[in-house]
């Protein structure tokens, strides 16, 4: 008996769930052999599935194969008849074969050689690339089942706090298939490695690949892959059924349920199902069908803002700038009475006995003043229904076919999507899924393979409202509402995206040649709608000068602060149901419809791709591969089926012309004549690389590759945001500024008039807060560079790599705003300074007030010519207006001026017909280094694992991880300020895998007559993951250059520098809860500053930066708390025949219960400063599984 290597390389075809053999043919003296016949046989049939022969160069090549075990035969006239069993094919990728050396025939004898089935090198392709088994998940602790997670334990893979990523790439650049079909969510690709609408479990995929970097030019739809494929029937009958149980009798409770004292939500989770695959006809038809069901009982624990019961009494308590406790009944102040309306609200609110944290409100542990949390649980229910069935039918060796159908039901409770106090939430997702994949491999020629393969993924995401809706809803109180459509800001809204796929695929071996060229088409489809807006809105608010003769003054209350003020004036709101603003949306249902009451948003929009491509595996040498190929994509513009969006007719042929005029908005789509944007041609993707067998012997590797890859960069999302933004076809009424109470003063909202085309200064008249989107006309297709250089050493079964792996992003979208708003050349940022400093003398002196108008009677006061300019003087007596100049935020004061007219003769924006016009085009890079680390060791004696370590670094000039892809600048004179550390960039990860059988019982050392069925089959396995924290920003928020809706994400300032910030930034625990500064930097009512116009507090260690200023710190320069995870499974195996043999299983997910917490953005003016509120794992769960194998 001889042994042979088998040298596994991976060459991706694109979308296949198929795998193929390599290798050659040569005599003992290393001669090549040509028109050798090779048979491809299922392992143990006799039937060969596939033949073909080797070339004049010796070489062969068998396409399309199933991934499953195979063997080979050999035969040469003047040879021994030579028999390869046991040979292993991955889905999407190539299993390479060693030379085998045949012998002289000298009697009619045959050559039987066993493959080892190990992990080896790989020494043929460029492409980073794993398999993953369902035998390897399977031994593994798997939670709910869900096979797709295990992506995340590859090298190259980061699982964030965020998202799931690979190699410093936007999620929505990795493409994930089923038996070649894409199986995203087309509509939103952001997080799609986390979520597919499939919801795939373990039994339905038989095995992964996943290409982290330089993939084939076959490869489409990403810049990384995903494949998976369905199991297949053999020639043997196997089956399974199984149970799975998770239950809360065997679960620790959440970290912060414990600490609020809240009893762990229900969980009872059980899954049940099996599968059986076979053969119809030996060595023909093969069958496998599975079925399994998923039901969930649970709960989620929600945290609202309620009421104390002084704040419902109408007493307000608040903290003074000397740092005492003050009380003042702000009804009785303002001479007002409780509205009944809202009292009928109030009395659905909690009261106030159940108060159980304070990490939401203005209450502190020890202090309730008016607002704190209470923490229930919600049903967070689930059923889900998944069968799938296959079929494989060999025609003969040059000619197969197969089919896959998948079917999915997935009804979920929504209680994260709105609070609303009961125990069951309106808000239910309720889909179902339907997957096709159909495939015809034909062989006219041993040198040519062909297959052609079609398919569809129907996957609907409704978001339903199960509720009974009022005539109207309240918003705006300082309280969460009752009713979850407020809290939620949405009502029912969903789409059916429905994603076609056809492709033919080829391959001929000539000589050392092997060229691989074919086409891809995928259609994406969606129908989407939205009833959001359809029901009028009433809210309360303080911002009204209608009510500028109700609300609070500082003057009212002694010693109060702005932000406190601001507090106290929403309460009495809340209380006395002061009217503030109102709205409603109206739709179109056509062109010609005009506005429709009670009619939902409706579009369908169709995005297709279309590629060809081809490649060249050129054998330069026997252990020397060279590759080089190309491929064009084309990925046509985004179109809405009937042309019902708007954008802007471009003016002088200019984007950003036209975006600064009074344009005039008009329909879009290939319908009218005026696509979305132009088409995008010329993009051709090379890819080149060399995979070097170093000594030839197939145990060591150097490999190294460049690739282009173009990208989908959520282009159907970010079309649709950018033109259904622009009014004309929706209509939200609002009316602001109303006077008197909800219980007597709530207007009528009727529909406008329709008028399409309109210009900017029309739509402006009628509501001045739209806004007005223009995509780039000639926006172009994303694309990533890659490169990578790696090694690989097989020790003793083992494969050590290292390598270094980059890319280059470009032409990432990004939205931005056009229309920055100025506050320096017409005086007004100079003036707005002189208002502050007014307002301060003005509160230091007798009277005590915060007034920033000119006072002739106080020393060091200024006039204000430029507030001269703006309506009444610039209303330096509202209260809003004056906490703004308190503030600094001289940004957001000029855009309330221009949003309610009045700005007087100033105009603070280059375009005076808009408050906002947004661009998107392709501005955004981002670039991506690492090194990566990998043992891998495949199932033996006993033993499997795989560990890697990565050391990488990703930085981009925007976070891209919003699936509108929207970031406004901070300073658009300054975009260099935005390029950081990416949210989703780990500088470390540490993971490992394994899988150990104990070495107990039968063909083991510890073994003892008749016990063998109790000490045998024992093993134990685990799941580890210590990665870094995801970046975080220390924020101030505030508008102080821009409005505050562009300064989200604008910087607090600081007079330390890094390092010493970075010693001050740890982790403490303490009896309210963990933090992550010194109590130091942490002020008496929370926050991390000190009261505006007050020195600062001792150890205050962030300032709140100045009018017209943006934040000194870098965008996420500092990094949360690491991620340690781990979890693990015991395992019992028993053989009861020689086809029967069950299984028992105990996996504990989160094995040691431990609480990593998570940290996200933090802003310096919240209460809650410097608290970590979320955790990144949950807590233990265990879980008991039964599974019968035959």
């Amino acid at each position: 008996m001889r042994s042979v290597l088998l040298l596994v390389c991976v060459s991706v075809v694109w979308a296949q769930d198929t795998g193929r053999i390599t290798g050659s043919v040569v005599d003992p003296s290393g001669a090549v052999v040509p028109k050798a016949a090779i048979s491809v046989i299922l392992h143990g049939g006799t039937n060969a599935v596939a033949t073909t022969q080797s070339n004049s160069a010796g070489l062969f090549t068998v396409e399309e194969l199933r991934p499953l075990l195979y063997d080979l035969t050999i035969d040469a006239q003047g040879f021994d008849k030579y028999k390869l069993e046991n040979v292993k094919v991955n889905p999407s990728r190539d299993t390479d074969l060693s030379a085998i050396s045949l012998q002289v025939a000298t009697t009619a004898t045959s050559v039987s050689v066993t493959a080892t089935g190990a992990e080896t090198v790989q020494t043929t392709s460029t492409e980073i690339s794993t398999t993953v088994t369902n035998e390897q998940i399977s031994r593994l602790p798997v939670g709910d089942r869900n096979v797709v997670a295990f992506i995340s334990t590859q090298a190259g893979v980061a699982p964030t706090q965020y998202e799931t990523v690979i190699n410093g790439q936007r999620s929505s650049f990795s493409n994930v298939t089923l038996d070649g079909i894409n199986i995203q969510d087309n509509y939103i690709r952001t997080g799609g490695l986390d979520y597919q609408p499939n919801l795939l479990l373990l039994d339905q995929v038989q095995e992964f690949t996943v290409v982290t970097s330089n993939q084939s030019s076959a490869a489409a739809g990403g810049a990384s892959q995903v494949n998976l494929s369905t199991p297949s029937g053999t020639d043997e009958f196997h089956g399974d059924l199984l149970w799975h149980n998770r239950n809360s009798a065997l679960a620790a409770n959440d970290w912060f349920n414990n600490q609020d004292g809240v009893h762990p939500p229900t969980l009872n989770l059980n899954q049940a199902g099996g599968s059986l695959g076979g053969p119809i006809k030996r060595d023909k038809l093969f069958f496998y069908v599975n079925y399994e069901a998923y039901r969930l009982r649970n709960q989620l624990a929600q945290n609202a803002t309620i009421l104390t019961q002084s704040a419902r009494n109408g007493i307000f308590t608040y903290r003074d700038t000397s740092g005492s406790i003050r009380t003042a009944n702000i009804l009785q102040i303002a001479g007002l009475a409780p509205d009944p309306v809202m009292q009928q609200q109030l009395a659905q609110v909690p009261t106030p006995d159940k108060i159980n944290n304070y990490r939401v409100g203005d209450s502190q542990p020890g202090q309730i003043l008016n607002t704190a949390g209470y923490s229930y649980l919600a049903r967070n229910n689930g059923d889900r229904d998944n069968a799938t069935g296959r079929l494989d039918y060999i025609l003969s060796p040059r000619n197969a076919l197969m089919a896959t159908f998948a079917w999915n039901r997935n009804t979920v409770d929504r209680p994260d999507v709105g609070i609303g106090y009961e125990p069951v939430s309106p808000f239910q997702n309720d889909d179902s899924r339907k997957f096709f994949s159909v495939a015809w491999r034909a062989n006219p020629k041993p040198n040519f393979t062909n297959e052609l393969r079609a398919g569809f993924n129907m996957a609907p995401g409704i978001f339903g409202y199960n509720g009974t809706l009022p005539p109207y809803l309240i918003g705006g109180t300082i309280y969460n509402s009752p009713e979850p459509a407020v809290n939620s800001s949405i009502l029912a809204q969903g789409r059916d995206t429905r994603t076609w796929s056809h492709m033919d695929n080829a391959t001929w071996v000539k000589g050392r040649h092997t060229l691989k060229f074919g086409y891809q088409f995928q259609g994406v489809h969606v129908r989407t709608y939205d009833y959001t807006g359809v029901i009028p809105q009433y809210n309360v608010g303080i911002s009204s000068s209608g009510q500028s003769n109700n609300l609070l003054y500082s003057s009212d209350l002694s010693g109060i602060r702005s932000l406190d003020l601001n507090n106290a004036n929403l309460l009495l709101a809340s209380l006395a149901g002061l009217l503030d603003n109102a709205n409603v949306t109206y739709n179109v249902t056509t062109k010609t419809s005009g506005f429709v009451p009670g009619a939902p948003y409706l579009r369908h929009f169709i995005y297709n791709n279309l590629a060809f491509y081809g490649q060249d595996e050129w054998k330069a040498r026997r252990n020397l591969t060279v590759t080089a190929g190309l491929r064009w994509d084309y990925y046509t513009p985004v179109n809405e089926k009937d042309s019902l969006e708007l954008q802007p007719q471009l003016v002088n042929g200019d984007a950003r012309t036209t975006l600064v005029s009074n344009a005039t908005l008009n329909f879009t789509g290939n319908s009218v004549g005026r696509p979305f944007y132009n088409k995008d041609l010329n993009n051709f993707a090379p890819n080149i690389g060399l995979a070097w067998d170093v000594f030839g012997n197939g145990k060591t590797s150097v490999r190294a590759g460049y690739s282009i890859a173009y990208v989908t960069d959520e282009a159907i999302s970010v079309t649709e945001v950018f033109t259904n933004g622009n009014p004309g076809l929706f209509s939200p009424v609002y009316q602001y500024d109303l006077s008197g109470v909800m219980s007597q003063n709530r207007p009528a909202l009727p529909a406008p008039p329709f008028k399409v085309p309109q210009t900017f200064a029309d739509a402006y008249a009628t509501n001045p807060s739209v806004y007005f989107g223009l995509l780039d006309p000639g926006l172009r297709t994303p694309y990533v560079q890659q490169w990578s250089y790696s090694m690989q050493q097989e020790i003793k079964g083992t494969i050590v790599e290292a390598r270094y792996v980059g890319n280059h992003a470009t032409k990432m979208l990004r939205g931005f705003d056009y229309n920055q708003e100025d506050i320096q050349s017409n005086g007004f940022l100079s003036d707005f300074i002189k208002a502050q400093k007014n307002g301060y003398l003005a509160l230091a002196s007798t009277r005590g007030t915060f007034n920033p108008a000119y006072n002739p009677l106080i020393q060091g006061s200024q006039p204000l010519p430029v507030f001269a300019k703006l309506y009444k003087g610039g209303q330096l007596n509202d209260p809003t207006y004056r906490q703004l100049i308190q503030q600094g935020e001289a940004g957001e004061l000029a855009y309330e001026y221009q949003l309610y007219g009045q700005n007087g003769s100033l105009n603070f924006f280059p375009n005076p017909n808009a408050l906002e016009t947004d661009f998107v085009t392709n501005y955004s890079n981002s670039t991506y280094n690492s090194l990566q680390l990998e043992v891998r060791h495949r199932f033996q004696k006993g033993l499997e694992f795989q560990a890697n370590y990565v050391f990488s670094k990703w930085l981009s000039d925007a976070a891209g991880t919003d699936q509108y892809r929207y970031e406004p600048f901070l300073d658009i004179n300054n975009p260099a300020i935005g390029r950081a550390r990416n949210p989703n960039d780990l500088t470390h990860q540490f993971k490992v895998n394994y899988a150990y059988e104990l070495p107990f019982g039968e063909g083991h050392r510890i073994n003892k007559a008749g016990w063998n069925r109790l000490l045998s089959g024992w093993m134990t396995s685990g799941n580890l993951m210590w990665i870094s924290g995801n970046p975080l920003s220390i924020y101030s928020g505030r508008g102080t250059f821009l409005r505050e809706a562009s300064s989200g994400t604008n910087e607090a300032d600081t007079n330390l520098n890094f390092q010493q910030l970075a010693s001050l930034m740890q982790f403490r625990m303490t009896p309210t809860g963990p933090y992550f500064l010194p109590a130091s930097a942490i002020g008496a009512d929370g926050r991390g500053v000190a009261p505006d116009g007050q020195p600062p507090f001792s150890g205050q260690l962030f300032f709140n930066p100045g009018p017209g200023q943006v934040g000194t710190l870098q965008k996420r320069m500092f990094t949360g708390p690491r991620v340690f995870a781990m979890d693990a499974a015991l395992s019992k195996s028993t053989k009861f025949t020689e086809r029967i043999r069950a299984e028992l299983r105990l996996e504990a997910l989160n094995v040691f219960n431990h609480p990593t917490f998570a940290i996200f953005a933090q802003n310096i003016n919240s209460t809650q400063f410097g608290q970590i509120t979320n955790t990144a794992i949950g807590a233990r769960q265990l879980q008991l599984g039964l599974r019968v194998m035959f």
